[in-house]
């Protein structure tokens, strides 16, 4: 049962007729044939529940009465028997063995009248976990305004002489002021305040307990720990129940003695067999923050029992951390936070975390917003910025946004103001010198510039209207175009020139120098260009020449190059000798006449001539001969012998005219058309002369 505020008051003070009373619940005043404050003892009260076991400390300043609800240690079996005692001692631990207490050096620490030994008057025996001690000065402390024989209290000194005091523990007896509690005890202090430590002392059997005489109904409740929740909070309380009667008990009710302001739900069950036990979970929500003494009952038509635990209900909360999200802890309890424009007094009542003058703010300064956003009457609004970009919460304006923003002969580019500009873009053709160039003129806006005038320092045109023109390109690269509203620019391209490489005269080996000369598209001379040939670099002099020697025949490649031009490769063909300049001689003897190599088809033309005029001019010479021949053979038909052998004259005639010209095929050496040329002539002039002769003979 909840034990209301008690007074622990002396007893067997110094003179018999000292009286003690109390006032308003607390201990004031101590008659020793006058007045005096009770300024040397604390009074200490309270229930009694088993659980975990809980040591308390308490510092005695004089004059105080303290409610303390003390947690024992639950045996750790079914007890037969148990007791229990408060013991509090000025030191954490015992010095064992205890002892009956030294009244004298009580008398030492307290001083001054209201010592021991006016306290502690008579002498009894004490058993305290199976130890017995004897004649320890004994007190009761009053209820009701006498001394009570449930509270008695023992002083003892334990093995190091430190202080103990002992209380007895009864179960609801009624204390100083009408109300019951478990225990009553007074603790001394020394003129100043003294700590002491508090704890159960629980002096249990183990073993069922005995059997009745009679059958009995009889449920039981297992002691049921101390619990702790924050106000607001529901838990589920678990607490057994055990049928330790001699039948099965039916139709049992599980609820709670729940405090105002509580919410306690309630169970029921159906049967508990004999010896057997079941859990029983009800959920308490609780109220305000404070201790509470409940009890759990369990009750049927045949018997009922209940068991008091300790409540301890803390604040909902003690900071911000012990709320959920969206709320605040005040005054021990979770509030909701207020909204942006709710009245506030500090920044951790308001969901954005800021009160600005007793006002939710979602912002106080510019640097509370995003980069985009300025703080606007605690509220962060974007920044309008249709032309410009934000930066640091402000509005930085573009110098434009449109061509209309601009001067007339500028345009609007990237948010700047820029100078109208032509650009001559080259959209097909080489870039050499003579060859023609498609351009597109075009501004820097990317817009084609229709009618531009479009020239170089040798001819101009006009651009159509997508902006196109051809031109050649000219030695210097230049291009230049000018339009209305534009300034006159200029593009000067990479151009280059053509160049070829030209072998004078046959290539040849032994020792001959062959002459490499380049020449532009203009046929001027390449003066100063690389000339690689045969892995070997060499240079051409003034009039775009060099001179080399091949070692080996063969197709040899050659190449050159300098900046600026564009050299074709060529490829040289090296042989092993080359013919003389003057191959031949007309006629052999007399060298009347000198052929080159070029010439040497004309000589095949005259020699076959000749050889033609040979023909005609011997048949007749060589028919005659025949004819005689035949006359001094002795024929006497000549004329059908010689048609019989016309024939025969026929390529007599032909063998002798045209076999020098045979002989003189391609591949013979000695015989070549130089000198079988003049073996014709002979011939020729020969069948002159014979022909001469005969008509000198006439």
């Amino acid at each position: 049962m909840r034990a209301l505020l008690a007074a622990i008051v002396f007893v067997g003070l110094i003179f018999s007729a000292a009286n003690i009373t109390t006032e308003g619940g607390n201990v004031t005043q101590v008659y020793f044939n006058g007045t005096a404050n009770v300024s040397d003892w604390d009074g200490l009260y309270g229930e009694v529940i088993l659980g975990g076991g809980v040591v308390y400390t308490h510092t005695v300043t004089g004059n105080q009465v303290v409610e303390l609800d003390i947690v024992g240690q639950e045996p750790p079996c079914t007890y037969s028997s148990i007791e229990m005692y408060i013991i509090a001692a000025n030191s954490s631990s015992i010095a064992m063995p205890l002892a009956a207490g030294n009244l004298a050096q009580l008398d030492a620490f307290m001083g001054g009248e209201q010592n021991g030994s006016s306290t502690f008057t008579g002498l009894e025996t004490f058993s305290i976990n199976s130890s017995t001690y004897n004649n320890v000065p004994t007190t009761y402390t009053y209820a009701n305004g006498v001394p009570s024989a449930y509270f008695r209290e023992g002083y003892f000194n334990d093995g190091l002489g430190n202080l103990v005091f002992v209380a007895d523990v009864l179960d609801n007896r009624p204390n100083w002021n009408g109300s019951t509690s478990d225990y009553q005890i007074m603790l001394p202090n020394n003129g100043s305040g003294v700590q002491y430590w508090i704890w159960a002392n629980v002096d249990y059997v183990c073993g069922e307990p005995p059997e009745p005489d009679d059958d009995e109904h009889e449920l039981f409740i297992l002691p049921i720990p101390a619990e702790d929740m924050r106000a607001g909070e529901t838990i589920a309380l678990e607490f057994t129940i055990e049928n330790r009667g001699d039948y099965r008990e039916d139709d049992i009710e599980a609820y709670l003695d729940c405090p105002a302001g509580f919410s306690c739900s309630s169970a029921t069950l159906d049967k508990i067999g004999i010896g057997d036990e079941a859990t029983v979970f009800l959920n308490i929500t609780a109220g305000g923050p404070g201790s509470y003494m409940l009890a759990a009952h369990a009750r049927n038509f045949h018997d009922h029992t209940l068991r008091e635990f300790l409540l301890e209900v803390l604040p909902e909360c003690e900071e911000g951390g012990d709320c959920g999200e969206g709320e605040y802890c005040e005054g021990g309890a979770c509030i909701p936070k207020k909204e942006t424009g709710e009245e506030c007094g500090e920044g951790v009542e308001c969901l954005s975390g800021l009160c600005v003058e007793g006002i939710c703010a979602l912002c106080e300064e510019d640097g509370d917003c995003e980069e985009d956003e300025a703080c606007v009457g605690g509220t962060c609004e974007k920044v309008e910025c249709p032309c410009g970009v934000v930066q640091n919460h402000a509005c930085v304006a573009y110098e434009c946004c449109a061509d209309a923003d601009c001067a007339e002969n500028e345009f609007c580019i990237g948010n700047g103001c820029v100078d109208k500009e032509l650009e001559i873009v080259l959209k097909d053709g080489e870039k050499i010198v003579g060859e023609e160039g498609l351009f597109q003129i075009i501004n820097n806006r990317g817009g084609e510039v229709g009618g531009a005038d479009v020239f170089t320092d040798e001819e101009s045109t006009i651009a159509d209207s997508n902006g196109y023109a051809s031109l050649e390109f000219t030695p210097s690269g230049i291009i230049y175009a000018d339009a209305e509203g534009y300034g006159q620019v200029a593009k000067i391209f990479d151009v280059v020139l053509l160049g070829k490489i030209s072998i004078v005269g046959e290539v040849a080996v032994a020792g001959e120098e062959t002459l490499i000369v380049l020449l532009d598209s203009e046929g001027n001379p390449i003066p100063g260009a690389e000339v690689f040939v045969e892995g070997k670099t060499l240079v051409t002099d003034e009039g775009g020449r060099i001179s080399y020697v091949f070692a080996k025949p063969g197709e040899k490649q050659v190449s050159a190059s300098k900046p600026g031009y564009n050299i074709e490769a060529a490829v040289v063909g090296v042989v092993e000798d080359a013919l003389p300049e003057e191959v031949c001689r007309v006629p052999v003897v007399l060298n009347w006449v000198e052929l080159p190599e070029k010439e040497l088809p004309n000589l095949w033309l005259l020699s076959l001539i000749l050889a033609a005029i040979n023909f005609f001019l011997s048949r007749r010479r060589i028919s005659r001969d025949l004819a005689k021949n035949l006359v001094e053979g002795g024929f006497r038909d000549v004329k059908t012998e010689l048609r019989n052998r016309r024939m025969e004259h026929y390529l007599k005639g032909i063998g002798y005219s045209f076999f020098p010209v045979v002989l003189a095929l391609p591949g013979v050496a000695v015989l070549n058309i130089c000198f079988m040329s003049n073996v014709v002539a002979a011939q020729a002039l020969g069948e002159i002369a014979i022909i001469a002769g005969k008509l000198l003979k006439k």
